[in-house]
């Protein structure tokens, strides 16, 4: 086996193919030859107990009009029993023995020594005025087969062994065009692995089957569809994060030039415009590193029993100024009675704020916030709601993508990073939730979660 350990798999396949082939050829000539043999030789003893039963009549006249065996030798090359008269057909004594009484073969191919069982139990007797004065004996009951019959038998052997010969030859033929047909595909994903393994991800495997193999080939492409996604979105964060911490360091930049050429002064309100960018670049930071811990399951989460009102209603306490600031109402509704989950209370609280300051970003001056708590089945669901302009159909599938923005426009004076949503969503599924949004474009924007009830 370590000879075919580093072998080609077509080889491995092929040769085994072959073993199998010459082995079921092989059987297949045994079974068929000794199936042959046996019945021949029972047609043939069948055959020479009849023409000795119809031999014997003939022996017994002529022994009755001699009365001795001398020359009996020329009688069946005149006549052969059951055939008729005509030529004679090779020796007639090569098919059968004439041995007298005494058990004394006196006629028959090379007078072999015969048991008198063997005579009583096969032979046919020679009766002449009641009294048996010999036997006739097929030579089957002796030698197996005759000469010519030996004859046929290995003509039949040769051609028997001659059609093993050419249907293994053909099996392996055909075996080598399956074989070949069945490792394409294998082929074709060997190049396709090692196309991706080079960073190819745009590379696809033919499917031209609906086989085993067929679903190998789709899947392979279903990964390198989704490997290309991520290298897209991989490099689509690293060119969105490089622009978002340009923008901070920019001005932090500029400021800090500005003053150090004397064109601003080192006054409190520039500092604080430093200070307030560093705030940003360290936020945007720290959000960055939040997710990119989620995505990779590798987020703390301090798990306590906790009664979800009342998260809800420190994020609401939080963001309570900044609605006053833009005169927007809020509609709380909470049940009466506990709702008690199992979560990382500063975790869910950040869920909330990140929604609520999304919603308070894009509710106009005078409109209205509303957040629900409901619970179904096994789940608590939280739903925020605003009264805002709403997401355009085509834009719902991204909303809780990196750095993604209903409004393009909109950047660093809107104060957003762009990750809210995108940590929103991991945390509430690290929590085993889920997060969705329903919109109709012009009329507001409900984002919900749902929570395990403990």
């Amino acid at each position: 086996m370590s000879f075919l350990r580093d072998r080609p798999l077509a080889l491995k396949l092929w040769l085994i193919f072959a073993v199998v082939i010459a082995l079921g050829t092989l059987i297949s000539y045994v079974l068929v030859d000794q199936a042959t043999t046996r019945e021949f030789a029972s047609f043939s003893r069948q055959r020479r107990m009849e023409e000795a039963q119809a031999l014997a009549p003939l022996l017994a006249e002529y022994y009755a009009q001699r009365g001795s065996w001398e020359g009996v030798e020329s009688l069946l090359q005149r006549e052969r029993p059951g055939r008729g008269k005509g030529p004679p057909w090779g020796d007639p004594w090569q098919s059968f023995l004439l041995v007298d009484s005494q058990g004394q073969v006196l006629v028959g191919k090379d007078r072999p020594e015969i048991s008198r069982d063997v005579v009583e139990s096969v032979g046919v007797p020679i009766i002449v005025k009641n009294t048996r004065v010999a036997w006739v004996v097929p030579a089957t009951g002796v030698h197996r087969f005759s000469v010519l019959e030996e004859e046929f038998l290995s003509s039949v052997r040769h051609a028997l062994g001659l059609a093993s010969l050419i249907a293994a030859g053909a099996a392996l033929v055909l075996g080598g065009l399956f074989l070949r047909g069945v490792l394409a595909p294998v082929r074709h994903l060997h190049e396709a692995a090692q196309r991706v393994a080079r960073g190819d991800f745009r590379h696809r495997v033919p499917v031209t089957t609906r086989d085993e193999l067929g679903q190998l080939a789709k899947s392979f492409n279903t990964m390198a569809e989704r490997l290309e996604k991520s290298e897209r979105l991989r490099r689509q964060m690293i060119a969105d994060i490089a622009h978002e911490l340009r923008t901070p360091l920019t001005v932090i930049q500029g400021d800090l030039q500005a003053i150090l050429d004397g064109v601003y002064e080192p006054s409190p309100e520039v500092i604080a415009s430093i200070h307030e960018e560093s705030l940003l670049l360290a936020r945007l930071v720290s959000d960055l590193r939040e997710l990119s811990l989620a995505e990779a399951g590798e987020l703390r989460l301090e798990k306590g029993t906790t009664d979800l009102r009342e998260v809800i209603q420190h994020a609401v306490t939080v963001m309570d100024p900044a609605l006053r600031a833009k005169n927007i109402a809020l509609a709380l509704e909470l049940p009466q009675n506990p709702v008690f989950v199992e979560i990382d209370t500063q975790r869910i609280e950040q869920v909330l704020l990140n929604l609520l300051t999304n919603a308070e970003r894009y509710t106009p001056p005078g409109g209205q916030l509303r957040v629900m708590l409901t619970m179904r089945d096994s789940n608590a669901i939280v739903h925020v709601s605003d009264t805002g302009p709403g997401i355009a159909p085509e834009d719902l599938p991204y909303v809780f993508e990196r750095f993604w923005r209903a409004d393009k426009s909109r950047s660093r004076a809107t104060g957003g990073s762009g990750l809210g949503l995108a940590i929103a969503k991991q945390f509430v599924e690290a929590h085993g939730g889920r997060i969705w949004v329903e919109s109709v474009q012009g009329q507001g924007a409900t984002f919900a979660f749902t929570l395990p009830l403990r």
